[in-house]
């Protein structure tokens, strides 16, 4: 009888060592097949072009090549979905940004227990950008404007409604005493699809990053209002912040970083870690972060963990002021 209890026992210790022995030999070996890198956004936008630039600097240090696959249908809930129902071996890989507003207003399931985070690479606040030939000149003529009718305006949130981008804009109309819950939010295909069409005139206003302006606006087709930062960006020190103009302090943004599907391994984990703080910290990725305007930051595994766990608490606060 005390063999029969021994052997399952047994049989059961030899298999948690011969899995543990699996993925310290898997990790050890990556990459040893073609990475994919899903952007939740479209082409030619800041999502785009970060992870490309990031993907570009890894594949130096790597024996295989990444693959930047953008998917922003559904204001990029079909691309965390991919990834985040992918096994979880680090071979597909996504842009793991705001997400706590799709369980909030039902779009989708995801926690910060969807995911593994391996490491923040960008952070940029959010600015306001109107057509250049627009009558909305500055700030205080749009919220006087969203004060009286408060449905008049289109507002592309440059992505998906209730995320990065319009929160800041959204608690900037709250403290003014705008009626909200009639503001024209309207969602895009990522910021350079709402930019161009409010180059053309299918838009009043684009919540975006500043670098995201930066072509339209050097042809003479768009014009800043506004940043939500807590103070003038050395790379545009003739666009207001927001408290400059209302006394409001409201600051906002987005942020970007790499993530994974739920239950990766640690070892796997720190070793793909490792492989973007080289790219991170790379001459090339720093100085075409630079050039191209948006905000080089870092945080490891464990930091990026907790920020995206306080990006949960914070998203449900505003997002649950809003509807009252």
């Amino acid at each position: 009888m005390k063999n029969k209890i021994i052997i399952p026992i047994l049989a059961s210790i030899l298999g948690g060592a011969a899995a543990s022995a699996a993925q310290a030999n898997q990790a050890e070996e990556w990459p040893a097949k073609p990475v994919q890198m899903i952007v939740i956004a479209g082409s030619g936008g800041g999502s785009d072009i970060t992870f490309r630039l990031l993907a570009r600097e890894m594949e130096e240090g790597l024996s295989q090549p990444i693959s930047v696959i953008n998917q922003a249908q559904g204001g990029g809930v079909v691309g965390m979905t991919t990834y985040v129902n992918a096994e979880p071996d680090g071979y597909t890989l996504g842009q793991l940004s705001p997400f706590a507003q799709y369980k909030l207003l039902g779009q989708a399931d995801f926690t910060s227990d969807s995911f593994t985070p391996i490491a923040m690479v960008n952070m940029d606040p959010a600015a306001m950008t109107v057509a250049k030939d627009s009558e909305l000149t500055d700030l205080s003529t749009i919220i006087q404007i969203l004060k009286s009718n408060p449905s008049s305006l289109t507002i592309s949130c440059g992505g998906t409604c209730n995320a990065s981008w319009d929160i800041p804009f959204v608690s900037l109309m709250l403290d003014e005493g705008v009626d909200v819950t009639e503001l024209n939010l309207i969602p895009a295909k990522g910021s350079a699809a709402a930019l161009q069409e409010l180059a053309s005139g299918g838009m009043d206003i684009v919540l975006s990053s500043l670098p995201e302006t930066d072509s339209l606006r050097d042809a003479g087709m768009v014009e800043n209002v506004a940043v939500f930062s807590d103070s003038r960006l050395d790379r545009y020190p003739n666009i207001p912040t927001v408290e400059e103009i209302t006394g409001q302090e409201v600051t906002g943004g987005t942020w970007r970083a790499i993530g994974g599907p739920a239950g990766m391994d640690d070892t796997l984990v720190s070793k793909i870690e490792d492989k973007v703080k080289i790219a991170f910290e790379s001459d090339g990725f720093q100085n075409s972060m630079a050039d191209s305007g948006f905000g080089a930051v870092w945080m490891d595994a464990e930091q990026l963990s907790q920020f995206i766990r306080q990006h949960e608490t914070q998203t449900q606060r505003v997002l649950n002021e809003l509807s009252n």
